[in-house]
């Protein structure tokens, strides 16, 4: 069965964003597009009458039909389910993101009581997804350049990410530029040892991938300014998460954090945990 991309609809410009991306991008892979709505006021006991509940559904069900009409009218050919879920947001997307193409977000949800920022909503979402989560600035649906951007960190570990980010950028016929960042260069000596091992992390890649232009770049200052300064211009932002479990769940790294907060195109977040690390 074909998996679809999944993508959060809550009536908000930020949502709009994600959704305009997520639509063009379920049409780029001929892939059915996912609508979901969720909220906790939906849930039967809610602070709501049983009348205000039904009229808040059937609201909300019409916001989905509505979407789902707009999209239909740009990519007729489009397959769009709709899913209304009486839940927490984030918890709904990460569950559908088990069967999911992708999941994609905005960085803002709606705002007075059900106010979604991404770092409730969003990050949650990025640092617990079982798919690539995408998350879309406002404006980001609108690509202001044709390049990739991968982030490579010093371990040149991200497996998931590096062979995702290769065969989305061969998809787009886009060229990949492959970013180490380590904060600054000793002797030159060593930006060519970086180089090299940079080359080396990405050779098996470059094999299976021999028509793609790639460029190897290597940035004298940290990894997330590095990371947010390489996507303007770029039509998307890949970075690798090796999840790490603090407490009461996972967490997504600072870098990795700060790109989601201030990237200018879309990062699109592999995870890079084990089955073990599944929950």
């Amino acid at each position: 069965m074909n998996e679809p991309i999944v993508v959060g609809v809550d009536g908000s410009s930020g949502a709009a964003a994600a959704l305009d991306w997520a639509a063009i991008e379920a049409g780029r892979r001929n892939a059915p597009l996912l609508l979901v709505h969720a909220s906790r006021l939906l849930e039967p006991g809610s602070m709501l009458d049983e009348g205000a509940l039904d009229r808040l559904r059937r609201e909300r069900l019409q916001l989905l039909e509505a979407t789902r009409d707009g999209i239909l009218e740009d990519l007729p050919g489009l397959k769009v389910e709709l899913r209304l879920e009486a839940d927490d947001p984030a918890r709904v997307l990460v569950e559908l993101s088990r069967g999911a193409l992708m999941t994609v977000v905005g960085t803002r949800g709606a705002g007075g009581f059900e106010r979604l920022l991404l770092g409730s909503v969003g990050l949650h979402v990025a640092a617990h997804g079982h798919c690539p989560v995408v998350v879309v600035p406002r404006g980001g649906e609108r690509e202001h350049g044709e390049r990739i951007v991968l982030g490579v960190d010093e371990r040149h570990e991200q497996s998931q990410a590096i062979s995702w980010a290769f065969a989305e950028a061969e998809l787009r016929g886009a060229p990949l530029v492959a970013l180490h960042a380590v904060g600054g260069f000793g002797a030159p000596g060593q930006r060519i040892g970086e180089q090299m091992e940079l080359a080396e992390a990405l050779a098996g890649q470059r094999c299976d991938h021999p028509d793609l232009e790639v460029e190897y770049s290597l940035a004298e200052t940290s990894p997330a300014r590095a990371l947010v300064e390489a996507s303007e211009g770029a039509a998307l932002l890949v970075v690798g998460a090796r999840r790490r479990r603090l407490g009461f769940g996972m967490v997504l790294g600072r870098v990795n954090h700060t790109v989601l907060h201030h990237s200018a195109c879309p990062v699109v977040v592999v995870s890079e945990r084990s089955e073990a690390d599944e929950d």
